[in-house]
């Protein structure tokens, strides 16, 4: 495991993890919270044993979970239940915006949960257009990356609508897409850009190909 990591930082890959949507800190039930607090800290204990950096730079990134009809209490039992995570999850955990216009915008985040435990939020691009918390593209974008620590590139993430991409109005709109297509607009700011695509590696390749990228 140990080398694991050597090699990662040897050829400066960045390792991070996005653990499921059972990781549910808003949740009001104590064995799910218990859950949570268990699965997140075996990302934590892998990461050490990887010897990453104990930063956001190797982040642990999950959405904070439910609303159950109060947001501001559920944020609140979050930012509580934040405290029974270990160090190792702790000094590495992100907060994603969701792309339910119910659910958390980046503002969201900002208000209830940076502002309170100082934690970063990873800037998803297509969750964005359905959770705009009244803000554009480009203000959510700069919001999320303010909360991150001035030392470490921010990571954002980008997907596209697979509605779209296959022309079938019977998928949801949110579904993402195997391929990306449209020119990621990063408003001129130095980030990490996740391709959440179906395809995987072989959606970035085609997108590095069709605008003109060279691989670092």
């Amino acid at each position: 495991m140990y080398s694991a990591g050597v090699k990662a930082k040897t050829h400066n890959v960045r390792i991070t993890s996005h653990p499921g949507p059972f990781n549910v800190l808003t949740s009001p039930h104590e064995h799910v919270v218990e859950n949570c607090v268990g699965d997140l800290t075996d990302h934590g204990d892998v990461f050490d044993m990887m010897n990453l950096s104990r930063t956001p730079y190797n982040k642990i990134n999950i959405h904070i979970g439910g609303a159950y009809g109060d947001k501001e209490s559920a944020m609140k039992r979050f930012c509580e239940n934040f405290d029974l995570l270990p160090d190792s999850v702790k000094s590495r955990l992100t907060v994603e915006n969701d792309d339910r216009a119910s659910m958390y915008s980046v503002k969201d985040l900002y208000e209830g949960v940076y502002k309170k435990i100082g934690i970063p939020i990873v800037f998803d691009y297509h969750h964005h257009q359905f959770c705009t918390g009244g803000m554009s593209e480009q203000e959510a974008l700069e919001m999320a990356i303010s909360t991150w620590p001035k030392d470490i590139v921010p990571v954002v993430h980008y997907s596209e609508s697979r509605r779209d991409e296959q022309l079938d109005e019977s998928i949801r709109e949110q579904a993402h897409s195997d391929y990306v297509y449209d020119y990621i607009d990063t408003y001129g700011h130095n980030v990490d850009i996740m391709i959440e695509a179906k395809a995987k590696e072989l959606a970035v390749k085609t997108y590095m190909e069709k605008h003109g990228i060279q691989h670092r």
